[in-house]
């Protein structure tokens, strides 16, 4: 016997082979914020059933009762992100992001912002040709959303040489183009963002930004 089966819109983060039969599966929903669930294979498998890294879908899931383990019963893509599998900078600047909401979505008190933020940032690295400037600004703004002191704390902390092209980054719309120079200071900044996530809040950097 199982619990009564949930229907909720889902943000696929990470997916990763459980055995031969399972994809095991990091989401996010804006009712129950992020959970691993598991999918059984299927044995037709098309595109359109299947999931996918970065899809929005409605999926329908049930838990054990013998256990806490949620099952994906019935999966309906809504939304691929198709644009970003394309570039590999924006592959890997999107996983980025999705691990870390992925390991820290679970002690974050406002499931329904964080999907806002999660969604807003997925398509902004499906349409801008400037991953890194889209994963700059993705972090302050989950930071700031989270109530983290960026502004008082973190900005004054950053090098002056860096807080004009800072400034420029994070508060405009994200261009389209930009020099390698402009890119360079944008990898800078966001490390030393990083940097300060790691040392003053309970957050966790996935491996590949430690």
């Amino acid at each position: 016997m199982s619990a009564p089966a949930v229907n909720e819109r889902a943000l696929v983060l990470r997916i990763a082979a459980s055995g031969e039969s399972f994809h095991k599966i990091d989401i996010l929903t804006a009712e129950s914020g992020t959970f691993l669930c598991l999918k059984r294979l299927s044995r037709n498998r098309s595109q359109s059933t299947e999931p996918d890294l970065f899809d929005t879908a409605d999926i329908q899931l049930e838990t054990s009762k013998q256990g806490t383990a949620r099952f994906v019963k019935d999966y309906q893509l809504v939304h691929r992100h198709s644009a970003i599998g394309q570039s590999y900078r924006k592959l890997q600047h999107a996983s980025d992001f999705c691990a870390l909401i992925a390991q820290n979505g679970p002690h974050m008190a406002d499931p329904a912002a964080l999907y806002h933020i999660t969604e807003r940032t997925l398509d902004a690295f499906a349409q801008r040709a400037l991953p890194a400037i889209v994963f700059l600004k993705a972090i302050y703004i989950l930071l700031k959303d989270e109530g983290y002191p960026v502004r008082e704390a973190w900005w004054p902390e950053l090098p002056a040489t860096l807080r004009e092209s800072a400034k420029q980054l994070i508060n405009p719309p994200t261009p389209d183009s930009a020099a390698p120079e402009q890119l360079e200071v944008c990898a800078q900044i966001s490390r030393n963002l990083c940097h300060w996530l790691q040392r003053e809040t309970d957050l966790m950097l996935p491996g590949s930004l430690v």
